[in-house]
């Protein structure tokens, strides 16, 4: 009986060791961890680079660049000054009010070109400069054709010291040009001539007596 006793025992312990030995090679039930979904990236959308610098002008550069050739100009300060001056002619008829860029003008050598788009003037002409003329009296005189159209077309402009004087002889029509310092204005010399009609019809001759 003493014999069986520890053999009872020997089993019970042989059993226990296999039986702990099952737990520990069979798998153990995994516990997932909650995986928080990856945060949202934004990326920017990839541009193409040529490798070109372009270079972009405000706005007001562009007004500036697209002004900067022209020697005239339509002026509501032109005519105010004018006015005030009292200087212009009594007869003066359809006439439209400039600033005009009297240094550039005066400037222009022969074989330059210029651009006769004018306010107040019908018609867009390239002008050449073909005669400058220096005045003993100091005034200056520059005298422009206009390529194509033949020797009865042509325009001046007569510099004083404060005064310029303009004759433009187109296609359109026969233009005058004043100016004081850098205001003008510019008329068609038939509306001019319009006037000058008017106010003769309107004459009246003294009565005989």
């Amino acid at each position: 009986m003493r014999k069986i006793i520890p053999l009872i025992a020997l089993l019970c312990a042989g059993g226990y060791f296999f039986w702990a030995k099952s737990q520990t090679d069979s798998p153990q039930p995994i516990t997932e961890k909650a995986v928080s979904p990856p945060s949202k990236k934004i990326v920017p959308t990839e541009t193409k680079s040529t490798g070109d610098i372009v270079e972009v002008s405000s706005v007001d550069e562009q007004e500036v660049d697209s002004d900067s050739n022209l020697m005239w100009a339509e002026s509501d300060i032109a005519r105010q000054v004018l006015y005030e001056s009292g200087r212009l002619p009594v007869d003066l008829n359809g006439e439209t009010y400039l600033e005009i860029d009297v240094e550039a003008l005066k400037n222009l050598s022969i074989g330059d070109y210029v651009d006769i788009e004018m306010p107040g003037v019908e018609g867009d002409y390239d002008a050449l400069v073909d005669k400058v003329k220096e005045h003993a009296s100091g005034n200056k005189t520059v005298q422009m054709n206009l390529p194509g159209f033949g020797s009865v077309y042509f325009v001046s402009f007569t510099f004083g010291k404060d005064t310029v004087y303009g004759n433009l002889t187109l296609p359109s029509g026969s233009y005058s040009l004043e100016a004081q310092g850098n205001y003008a204005w510019v008329a068609s010399k038939a509306d001019l001539t319009k006037n000058h009609v008017e106010d003769d019809l309107n004459f009246k001759l003294p009565e005989a007596k």
